[in-house]
Order: structure tokens, then sequence, then C-alpha cells
């Protein structure tokens, strides 16, 4: 994560976080697939910037524009970004305000909890 030009380390993922970031990701797939669309989904991986300070890696994220090239690492402004929130909402390292989930350009930011969430 970059906040601010700030880099911060990310903590260690646990299992539940990945099965549930996983089946968001595949739900994501399967809805666009079954409409029939062109809008891509792209796992965790693909840096979303936020402005000249800040970048993140959202969870997963759905593109519909352009076919990204393969080799790159930094995703256009995206349709949706889904991440996992893992902190109090709206909060981010340090408290600092998270841009991640408040000032992506992105049209719809979804944003769970993996709290009772199956292990």
């Amino acid at each position: 994560e970059l906040v601010d030009g700030e880099v911060f380390a990310r903590a260690p993922e646990r299992a539940r976080h990945a099965r549930v970031r996983f089946a968001v990701q595949s739900a994501l797939d399967r809805g666009l697939r079954a409409l029939g669309s062109s809008c891509e989904m792209l796992p965790d991986g693909v840096t979303v910037r936020i402005d000249a300070r800040t970048a993140s890696e959202p969870d997963a994220l759905v593109d519909c524009g352009p076919r990204m090239d393969p080799d790159a690492v930094e995703a256009p402004p995206p349709v949706i970004v889904a991440r996992c929130c893992r902190r109090e909402p709206g909060r981010s390292m340090r408290g600092r305000s998270s841009r991640a989930t408040s000032c992506c350009r992105a049209s719809c930011i979804l944003c769970w909890s993996i709290r009772g969430a199956p292990a």
C-alpha cells in the first residue's frame, strides 16, 4: 500500500480472507459472464492509482475499458473495486482516512467484512 507517499506493508493473509476474497472474485466473474459483458474481473495483484502519492491493491476490480496490456501492473480507473474491510470502516494505516476505499475513482466500491465468515 502506498498512502501519501509512504509505503505500508500488508499483514499476512488468513485463510478466511483468502476464501472470502475468492468467493467475491468468482461471483463478479460469473456475473459478468452471465451478462455477456465485455468487462473484465481482475483479481488482487493489480494496483489502482488513487493519486500521485497513493496507490492500493484491491482484492478484486472490474475494468470495462479496453483490455489491459498483459504486462500492466496498474489498472486504469476501474468500474468496481472490491476490498475486504479488516479495519474499522473508513480507517486505514495509522488512523489515516482510507483513500483506497473513499477516494478511489471507481464507479462502485464494494467493501465487505469477514467477521463471522466461515473459516
